[in-house]
């Protein structure tokens, strides 16, 4: 039994505020059911009337007789509360609210916050408020009044959805059922007062019946359950399509206004489901296109991609697309390139293979084509433009069998046909496991949607990603010590003083030379550096730690010294430095009138290497996630970043590094000597853990630059910004 059951196999179903109208909101679920053949009690609920559409009524839930497993509720918003008491007093299961009315303005909220306080109270489970309702294609159950289903009526398949808003869940709905897809399970969560999306992807993990899990986001409230949910269907080998919206600031408004929701980072939304082997459609048709392919055959085991075509031209675009989705197309080698040629003289291209015009006397040329190259280039997914051909009886006799054949000696490999056919040669095509398009752009972008990610579109391998230290793998967790870093935090809790007293809540977490301190004693390891006060300690400092030195500004209200005149670098002797300080002062007073100066930095100026940003943030859906990319004066210019959730482990953290392009340098470039990676990995687990370790108090962590070179990875500059009193980690929004 899943702790959903109750919502998606009832088997007594109470309405309500059932309506004899089947075009009303209480009529519909009713008239659902009824045609469905659902074979549960129905049990309509109307004062007012002894049978609804046929069916016997009561007047109140405790006038029936016997369980009832779920309730549905369609009465206005000020009458829920009660509803929801007479459920909990009656032993209901599952209550589903339709009604609207609830999270927007401060009455509404109030009645919110009482109704999900009784269902915690009782245990009662409630799909809701605002929610479109559900439903369970094999089971008969359709709990909605959803109007796609007025002109879309499901056949049972393996697609299974899980949606906040109801009206992009059902239009979605209405799509995939046009092109042919069946579903096992529809569910839109509306205001998710307790039933969300994650515990909704859960559920159809857990479903045999469920191959593909559709989810469709505005935002999230637990985002590490959501995680949690979709590393679930991952290991469960289900494929996972998910539609975030929100990604502009505009939109991340809108989404926190109409479902009370918090929209979150978007790049973190994108890692999270990148990393979750979830693949993120960026628009409706997409989304249906690639949740087409998962449901007629295997998803593609790689990204190697075998372009057949009848049209040189039609090759070079699925090339064009192929590229720019991050799929390769592996040139076939010299003699399969003659195979081809002895089969059709006038064939060209080693991928896209371009079989010419010169086979229409005899199509099944085409065949032996695509299986010659497949031999010498065995890639994951297979496209075949077929232009007109189908639409020719002569010409599809000759290729049909060939075709089929071929699939069937490869059933591992994903096929998609691209061209002109009727309804049954389609139907034809995809009961042998072959997708069907008629646009090859399209074809490819969901070719590339259901691959596993590429290393620069991807992060984190799954295996090796971490969560919560309770949800990780055992192999996970043997490599993330979010432990060890909280014994290391004594540094951290020593600056909660300095930081009341030297700057707001919301600012630097006390001083440059605090924060390395602090994370000094948590593992991180910087350039030497000394804190002086004067020229003649400066200079001392630079003796002992050696030439050349750079010289900081240290003053808690400047957490970005460059463009105060902060920072001198390339200071060879004692001479220059002994002039750098007081000009030093004098031009931060300048620039900064009101800053107050604690004193001056002297670290040891280490050379060569490759500048690495390293930080964290404590982002507001998924909590700690730790970023990785091109670091110094070019971070921001660049945007090279990298993502995931923290903690992480080294494994891990080197996958993270891997997904940048600034990789490339620490790899050693053109010759240059490469930087030790294994230890700018052991940094980067290490800041995850301090971050993790330090949630709700912490906010933000930088380490910019981080300085990668062969003899290990040296943080040369730290902030750290303090959580705002009032945060309330992983509590309510």
């Amino acid at each position: 039994m899943h702790p959903l059951d109750p919502l998606f196999r009832p088997r007594s179903v109470a309405i309500v505020g059932a309506s004899s109208d089947p075009n009303k909101v209480g009529g519909r679920p009713l008239a659902f059911l009824r045609k469905a053949g659902f074979g549960g009690r129905i049990l309509p609920v109307n004062p007012s009337a002894r049978e609804v559409q046929g069916v016997p009524a009561f007047a109140s839930l405790a006038a029936i007789e016997g369980p009832v497993d779920q309730a549905i509720v369609a009465v206005p918003a000020a009458q829920v509360l009660a509803v929801a008491g007479e459920c909990i007093a009656r032993g209901v299961k599952a209550l589903q609210v339709f009604s609207s009315g609830f999270g927007e303005g401060e009455g509404a909220a109030e009645a919110q916050r009482a109704l999900k306080a009784a269902a915690r109270a009782s245990g009662l489970r409630i799909l809701g408020p605002n929610s479109l309702g559900l439903f369970n294609a094999r089971d008969g159950f359709f709990g909605t009044f959803a109007t796609a289903l007025d002109g879309a009526w499901p056949r049972p398949g393996p697609v299974g959805v899980a949606t906040q808003s109801g009206a992009f869940g059902s239009y979605f709905f209405g799509m995939a059922q046009q092109r042919g897809l069946g579903f096992s399970h529809f569910v839109a969560t509306g205001n998710e007062l307790d039933v969300d999306v994650a515990e909704c992807v859960d559920f159809l993990v857990h479903d045999a019946a469920t191959r593909i899990i559709v989810v469709a986001l505005e935002g999230c409230r637990d985002g590490r359950r959501l995680a949690a949910a979709l590393r679930s269907a991952r290991d469960a080998g289900k494929t996972v399509l998910a539609m975030k919206v929100g990604a502009s600031a505009a939109g991340a408004a809108a989404a926190a206004t109409h479902t009370g929701a918090l929209a979150g980072a978007d790049r973190v939304f994108g890692a999270v489901l990148r990393d979750c082997g979830a693949h993120r459609a960026g628009s409706l048709q997409d989304l249906v296109d690639a949740a087409y392919v998962a449901s007629v055959g295997p998803r593609p085991a790689g990204r190697d991609l075998l372009v057949v075509t009848t049209s040189g031209g039609i090759g070079v675009l699925a090339a064009d697309e192929a590229e720019a989705r991050g799929l390769a197309l592996p040139a076939l080698g010299d003699a399969a390139l003659a195979a081809v040629q002895r089969i059709a003289p006038l064939a060209a291209g080693r991928n896209p293979v371009d079989t010419s015009a010169g086979i229409l006397g005899d199509l099944s040329a085409y065949a032996r084509i695509a299986a010659a190259a497949l031999a010498d280039r065995p890639c994951d997914a297979v496209l075949c433009f077929l232009a007109h051909v189908p639409r020719n009886a002569a010409h599809w006799a000759q290729l049909r069998a060939p075709l089929l054949a071929l699939r069937a000696a490869h059933p591992a490999r994903t096929f998609a046909v691209v061209g002109l056919a009727d309804d049954a040669i389609t139907a034809d095509l995809e009961a042998h496991g072959i997708a069907v398009f008629t646009d090859p752009s399209q074809a490819v972008r969901a070719l590339a949607a259901l691959a596993p990610p590429s290393a620069l579109s991807g992060p984190i391998r799954p295996s090796s990603a971490s969560a919560d230290p309770g949800e990780r793998t055992a192999a996970a967790a043997a490599t993330a010590r979010p432990d060890r870093a909280a014994e290391c935090l004594d540094g951290l809790h020593g600056l909660d003083a300095a930081v009341e007293t030297a700057a707001p809540l919301a600012g630097p977490y006390g001083t440059e030379t605090e924060a390395k301190a602090a994370l000094a004693a948590c593992g991180i390891r910087f350039a030497p550096e000394r804190l002086v006060h004067d020229a003649d300690e400066a200079v001392a400092a630079a003796e002992a730690i050696g030439w050349p030195v750079v010289l900081k500004i240290v003053s808690p209200d400047l957490p970005h010294k460059t463009e105060a005149g902060g920072v001198v670098l390339d200071l060879a002797d004692a001479a220059a430095l002994r002039a750098a300080v007081p000009a030093m002062r004098e031009r931060v007073r300048a620039r900064r009138p009101g800053a107050r100066i604690d004193g001056f930095a002297v670290a040891r100026q280490l050379g060569g290497g490759v500048e690495v940003l390293v930080g964290t943030q404590d982002d507001p859906v998924f909590g700690p996630v730790v970023t990785v990319g091109a670091g110094g004066v070019l971070a921001e210019l660049v945007a090279d970043t990298a993502v995931a959730l923290a903690p992480l482990g080294p494994a891990a953290a080197l996958d993270l590094i891997g997904a940048t392009r600034v990789d490339a340098l620490l790899r050693g470039w053109r010759g240059a000597a490469a930087p030790d990676r294994p230890a700018l990995a052991r940094l980067v687990a290490r800041l995850s853990e301090v971050a993790w370790a330090s949630r709700g108090r912490v906010t933000g962590i930088e380490l910019n630059p981080v300085l990668a070179r062969p003899d290990g990875a040296f943080a040369l500059d730290a902030l750290v910004v303090a959580a705002p009193a009032a945060a309330n980690p992983g509590g309510e929004p």
